[in-house]
């Protein structure tokens, strides 16, 4: 791994967060919330503009964000216009927007990879019955659209582009493909015949659909929360043993899927969305969750809750959060100095 494969943390990292946010800031705006500033990272800032009452400001520490919206702060002046004077409905929406957005770019992120995949698997889309006056081999065999060549000559086959590199390279000697069909495999002798000079078995590359990968994304994503609900059930009763990542390991991980390759990034970076928007779901102070909690409890009550007593549970809850990373990041550390 080079330098640049650990810099794809950045937009990574930064993506998922300003989507995160992003979330925030529509659905404020959408209920008339005053929004005070949209911040991508921390630290100072390094650029920063206002418009319509708000200053939008791009920070020095790429690596987290925030939205300010009036009345998030007990301290503050009331506002009209303030999150704490909008109905229980429109500030829950408001905090759920966040997660949700990160849901919905995972959905696009694995229906882009879902279609990358596609537009290279080696499943036969056509096949043509002649080839330069003979019948193709193809046609001979019986092959059908849709296809997955597996093996030629006994090597996996994983990409299209295989394919046609086998076959031109093939000098017309007959090739044995291994092939699966509905669930079943199959395997046939096929000698390619040479057309204008280039060796052919008479077989077209298959379409990838759009709307099938479209339709493919979100119901990833809801397989994969649900199997992410299921680890936390099982972690949480003591079925299976805590592994968490931290900031180092998921640095790591981007890393690693980064120099095989963009397509193998779109895959981690929607898991890394999912895991961010189902953790800030948690019940945790600080986090999206614990504000939806306060706010069903104060529904069912009928009245707020006091905010002095909300303000320190964010308090202490951000200091846990902070403490966890900090033992998180040390285990990562640890573990890669004694893995290298």
């Amino acid at each position: 791994m080079t330098l640049a494969h650990w810099l794809w943390a950045v937009p990574v990292f930064g993506l998922m967060i300003f989507v995160h946010e992003l979330g925030h800031f529509a659905a404020a705006k959408f209920f008339g919330i005053r929004v005070h500033e949209f911040a991508l990272g921390f630290g100072p800032s390094v650029l920063r503009f206002a418009k319509g009452g708000t200053r939008y400001s791009l920070r020095a520490v790429p690596l987290g964000g925030f939205v300010r919206m009036a009345g998030m702060d007990p301290d503050e002046p009331e506002d009209p216009a303030g999150f704490s004077n909008k109905p229980v409905y429109a500030r829950a929406l408001t905090i759920l927007a966040g997660p949700l957005m990160n849901f919905l770019l995972a959905s696009l992120l694995l229906s882009a990879f879902a279609y990358a995949r596609w537009a290279e698997a080696p499943v036969i889309g056509q096949t043509l019955a002649e080839c330069g006056g003979q019948p193709c081999p193809v046609a001979v065999a019986g092959l059908q659209p849709g296809d997955l060549v597996l093996e030629i000559d006994g090597e996996p086959v994983g990409a299209w582009s295989e394919v046609r590199l086998r076959v031109a390279g093939s000098g017309g000697a007959p090739l044995e493909v291994r092939l699966a069909r509905d669930g079943r495999q199959f395997s046939a002798v096929l000698t390619p015949v040479q057309v204008e000079g280039e060796y052919v078995l008479g077989i077209r590359q298959a379409t990838p659909s759009v709307w099938r990968a479209l339709a493919w994304g979100p119901a990833m994503t809801c397989r994969y929360a649900g199997t992410w609900i299921g680890w936390l059930v099982d972690t949480v009763t003591g079925r299976q043993p805590v592994e968490l990542y931290g900031p180092v390991g998921m640095t790591r991980a981007i890393a690693t899927e980064a120099s095989a390759g963009v397509t193998n990034l779109l895959a981690l970076t929607a898991a890394l969305s999912i895991n961010l928007g189902l953790f800030n779901l948690l019940p945790i102070p600080a986090l999206d969750g614990a504000h939806l909690l306060f706010m069903a409890v104060e529904a069912v009550r009928g009245r707020r809750l006091d905010p002095e007593f909300v303000g320190m549970a964010h308090f202490f809850g951000l200091l846990l959060l902070v403490g966890l990373t900090l033992v998180v990041t040390y285990g990562d550390l640890r573990a890669a100095i004694l893995g290298s």
